[in-house]
């Protein structure tokens, strides 16, 4: 009996060393498999970041493969491609940011695909308890503290800049102005901390980290639309173009579409009269 259980001892320190041993196999085999997967290198602006949170998971199982994000506002991500010349695309928050992409990185945009419309808006704290109107006129004269975001750095800068110029307060605005944020990012602290009264800023940003019970958001009254087309573009260093050029067929599909809508994005244009 006792060379018995000996015998049954022993058996049962082998048979726990092969379980062990097969499941350690299947880790390494799980972690080969996560280094030899496919991966995409996205740069988007800050306002990007959680519209292509809501595509990736999905679109990582169906490729099985790895999405890397980079988020920054324009003129860091744009120096970042230039100093590493990795990437597969590129995302900013209008297209706009394009016009000068390829001198500043000596990368090239290969293919693109439109995302959809972002509105420029007005935001306020929560129940405008300063009573901004929503009028262009209402940020003269000191009326009201304000806060944008910078043109030099930032695809909401220049779409800003733009607006104000073609509304007439350009000047006088700046002259008024409090400060400028590299991009969207801080904006709607700056309303929450009492930094700002009015702020311009994406309409995504509203649906994003629960802002929306943090503040209001309303159109610019303006004669022109305010809506501005977003586009997801490839990068000609891309090492998985074809991967790449697949997200980009992904970000048109119903789903992605979907999750778009979720953060404002629309296919079809707002205007204001």
């Amino acid at each position: 009996m006792p060379h018995q259980n000996l015998n049954l001892n022993f058996l049962f320190v082998i048979l726990l060393f092969v379980l062990s041993s097969c499941s350690k196999g299947r880790d390494k085999c799980q972690e080969t498999n996560e280094l030899t997967k496919r991966e995409l290198i996205i740069y988007c602006e800050n306002a990007m970041v959680s519209p292509i949170l809501a595509m990736k998971d999905e679109f990582e199982k169906k490729y099985d493969c790895k999405i890397q994000i980079h988020n920054d506002c324009e003129q860091n991500l744009i120096g970042n491609i230039n100093q590493s010349k990795k990437g597969d695309l590129y995302i900013p928050a209008s297209n706009v940011s394009f016009s000068t992409f390829s001198n500043k990185t000596g990368v090239e945009l290969t293919d693109s695909m439109f995302i959809g419309f972002n509105k420029l808006v007005f935001m306020v704290r929560k129940g405008n308890p300063t009573g901004f109107d929503g009028c262009f006129s209402g940020l003269l004269n000191g009326q009201k503290s304000l806060i944008i975001a910078n043109p030099e750095t930032s695809s909401l800068g220049r779409i800003t800049k733009k607006v104000l110029i073609d509304n007439g307060v350009y000047d006088q605005v700046m002259n008024n102005i409090i400060s400028l944020t590299p991009d969207s990012k801080g904006l709607v602290k700056s309303l929450e901390n009492d930094k700002a009264e009015v702020i311009v800023n994406w309409e995504s940003s509203f649906y994003e980290n629960d802002n929306d019970k943090a503040v209001d958001a309303f159109a610019l009254y303006s004669a022109k639309s305010e809506s501005f087309p977003v586009y997801a573009a490839t990068l000609s260093c891309s090492k998985n173009s074809d991967l790449a050029k697949e997200f980009l067929k992904y970000s048109d599909s119903k789903n992605a579409e979907i999750a778009l809508r979720k953060y404002g994005f629309s296919k079809r244009e707002t205007i204001i009269f």
